[in-house]
C-alpha cells in the first residue's frame, strides 16, 4: 500500500536539533510519531555532538530514524583542527554548507532549522523556523508549530505535495 509519501516521492524529512527540537522536545516527539507513522523517516541533523543529541532525544522519547552531526562526520573526514582544551575550528562556509550537502545527498524532501545562515545553500525545501513565534516558513507558506502535530504534519504535506506538483508541471 503506498503512503502519502510514496505517492509524494517524499520520504525523509530532516529536523535540526539546536534551535529547533530542544526548544521544544514535546512538540517534536509528536511531530515524529506523525511523520513516522505516515511512512516518513525522521533524521535529526545537527552540529553535534552526537552522543549528546542521542542522549537527549532517549531521555525525551524522541523518534528517529537516524542522526547526523557535523561535527562528528568531518572530524572523521580529518576537516576539523581540535585543540588540546576540546575547542576546534573548520571552515565555515564547509560548516555553514553541510547540512545542505547531506540533504541532497540522502535525498531529505524537507529540512526544518533555525538558521537563516545554512537556509541559502539549499537546494532541498527548507522550513525556516522560529521558536519564539513556533512558526516556520516554506517559501511563501507559513507553517504554525503552535497546533497540534498532526495538523503541523498535515500542512507540511500539504505544500510539500503542492511543490512536487508544481515541480511536475514545470518540467514537462
Amino acid at each position: 500500500m503506498k503512503t502519502l509519501a510514496t505517492k509524494m516521492n517524499c520520504a525523509k524529512i530532516g529536523f535540526d536539533f539546536h534551535g529547533v527540537i530542544n526548544q521544544n522536545p514535546a512538540f517534536f516527539r509528536q511531530l515524529s510519531i506523525e511523520f513516522m507513522q505516515r511512512g516518513l523517516q525522521i533524521y535529526v541533523i545537527s552540529g553535534g555532538p552526537f552522543n549528546d543529541i542521542k542522549e537527549y532525544l532517549r531521555a525525551h522519547d524522541i523518534p528517529y530514524t537516524a542522526i547526523w552531526c557535523i561535527f562528528n562526520d568531518y572530524e572523521q573526514k580529518d576537516k576539523i583542527t581540535v585543540s588540546a582544551d576540546g575547542s576546534f575550528h573548520m571552515d565555515d562556509k564547509l560548516w555553514n554548507e553541510a547540512k545542505a550537502v547531506y540533504c541532497r545527498k540522502h535525498n531529505i524532501c524537507l529540512h526544518i532549522d533555525d538558521s537563516t545562515i545554512y537556509k541559502k545553500y539549499f537546494t532541498t525545501p527548507y522550513c525556516l523556523y522560529n521558536a519564539t513565534t513556533q512558526t516556520g516558513r516554506i517559501e511563501k507558506h507559513l507553517i504554525d508549530f503552535s497546533s497540534f502535530a498532526d495538523k503541523t504534519a498535515m500542512q507540511i504535506l500539504s505544500i510539500l505535495n503542492l511543490s512536487n506538483n508544481a515541480a511536475a508541471v514545470s518540467h514537462r
